[in-house]
């Protein structure tokens, strides 16, 4: 597992913004750049909002439950569905394709939406299905922009949180001062007076702590109350570094430009896993001199995504006969970046870890709350433009797929000179029709990746299970 630190180049992200400086649009929370393949990707399949009706329905379903954010997603299988090419019977690749070496699939995720923030009791009945690149650009990214997003809502609270963690350093240093002074009467005490002594101090002392429960802020206790009464954790927000620029040595301006490059390298990071879900451009070639893209498809056992060599700029013509590690150019297009580094967490994350859908807002610590009201009030649950992102169009209930005619593709292949070469649909670019295909499968999933030729980024335990993020991390803490 690839460990790493945002500052590490957060400083060499302020020269590579000023070099490399593009205007940047707000969809929802996210600021993309304009002009980027993964924002035209976004735009062009993004929603109207309609926050008068926070849930939703997908399109062909009738008496389908409402969505709306108390819902979760939580990643189920991943299943490659083989496509028709006529490319892979050109005389370059033909050979390629009769030994396996050159594919023509595309990526679909099978993913869980279930009430809870854990999804513990999913089912077969809540399962939905999206092509890869469609998931990885919500919910990895949901996990890029995580930090960013909290820091956003840490920020309307600074005067809450700051003057919180002031008011626990003073009454630190006073303690601190009560203590010592406490230690030099006690050594100056006489032995015969100590007993008469200790009964006065223990008043004292008890007289003291009693104040202290009434009239002394408890960060901890605070805390608690705040996330019972859904108030921003101040805790997290020093955790996660929101308040670095008035912490960094005294020097506000320094502490400024840090918190802006590591703001700007999580947004450039959470632009490049968009991207690689619609494609890249590799800057390699391979032996004939034709571009090689890099892009993400499903790994050889569906419980996972690799970083994957295609062929074409599409990503749809996978080949083994190249691993992303010789392919990928952090240098390509001037980014100087070794984006993979970072973004390595955020996307196996999504396929390991639930996504909640709910649109976090944060009450006023400094507004009285009025109670009555807060009880007559409906409770709304906003969905956040992950989610909406998510379940957009391209997403169907993969219980309603089920097919009607059959395998007439694959039968009407047989007849074709090129009869050695099966699939399973001829244009996956219809999530319907890839809906029915894969629901005649059966759960008896096919997976293009060669791990074997590509290589993988995942370890595995004696079970053949992949060793999850989380439990990396605990073994590199013992």
């Amino acid at each position: 597992m690839v460990k790493f630190s945002f500052l590490a180049l957060a400083g060499a992200i302020a020269t590579a913004t000023a070099a490399k400086h593009n205007t940047s649009i707000k969809l929802g929370k996210r600021q993309l750049r304009r002009g980027d393949a993964s924002t035209e990707a976004l735009l062009k399949k993004a929603r109207p909002y309609k926050k008068a009706n926070a849930g939703r329905k997908l399109e062909g379903q009738q008496d389908a439950v409402e969505l709306d954010g108390s819902y979760s997603v939580k990643f189920s299988q991943c299943v490659d569905v083989r496509t028709k090419s006529e490319d892979l019977f050109s005389d370059e690749l033909i050979a390629y394709a009769q030994s396996g070496s050159v594919v023509s699939s595309k990526s679909f995720v099978l993913f869980h939406v279930c009430q809870g923030d854990n999804c513990y009791y999913e089912s077969d009945d809540d399962l939905y299905i999206v092509d890869l690149g469609t998931y990885l650009a919500n919910v990895a990214t949901y996990h890029a922009d995580k930090r960013q997003n909290f820091c956003e809502a840490c920020e309307r609270f600074q005067d809450t949180c700051v003057v919180e963690e002031e008011e626990v350093e003073e009454e630190e240093a006073v303690e601190g001062e009560e203590a010592a002074e406490e230690d030099g009467a006690e050594g100056e005490a006489e032995e015969g007076e100590d007993e008469p002594e200790e009964e006065g101090e223990e008043e004292r002392e008890g007289e003291e702590a009693e104040g202290q429960e009434e009239d002394e802020p408890d960060r901890k206790l605070k805390t608690a109350s705040r996330r019972a009464a859904n108030y921003i954790d101040c805790d997290q927000c020093f955790a996660y570094d929101c308040y670095a620029d008035d912490e960094a040595d005294g020097d506000v301006d320094d502490g400024a430009q840090q918190q802006q490059n590591m703001e700007e390298l999580e947004r450039q990071v959470s632009e490049w896993i968009a991207n690689l879900g619609e494609c890249q451009e590799s800057g390699s070639q391979d032996a004939n001199g034709n571009s090689l893209y890099i892009g993400v498809m499903c790994d050889s056992y569906g419980d996972g995504v690799e970083l994957a060599v295609f062929l074409d700029e599409e990503c749809s013509m996978y080949t083994s006969e190249y691993s992303f590690n010789s392919v990928y150019n952090p240098d390509y297009d001037a980014n100087e970046i070794n984006y993979v580094t970072y973004a390595e967490n955020y996307i196996k994350i999504a396929f390991e870890e639930t996504m909640s859908c709910l649109e976090v807002e944060y009450d006023d610590p400094n507004e009285e709350q009025d109670e009555n009201a807060a009880e007559e009030e409906e409770e709304r649950y906003e969905m956040n433009e992950y989610c909406e992102g998510l379940l957009n169009d391209e997403a169907m209930d993969f219980n309603n797929c089920e097919a009607e005619n059959g395998n007439e593709e694959e039968e009407e292949a047989q007849d074709d000179q090129y009869a050695w070469y099966t699939f399973d649909i001829e244009d996956a670019d219809d999530i319907g029709e890839v809906c029915q295909v894969v629901y005649q499968m059966q759960g008896e999933y096919y997976h293009a990746y060669d791990e074997s030729s590509s290589g993988t980024w995942y370890s595995r335990n004696s079970n053949g299970q992949i060793i999850t993020v989380s439990a990396q991390n605990n073994q590199g803490n013992k």
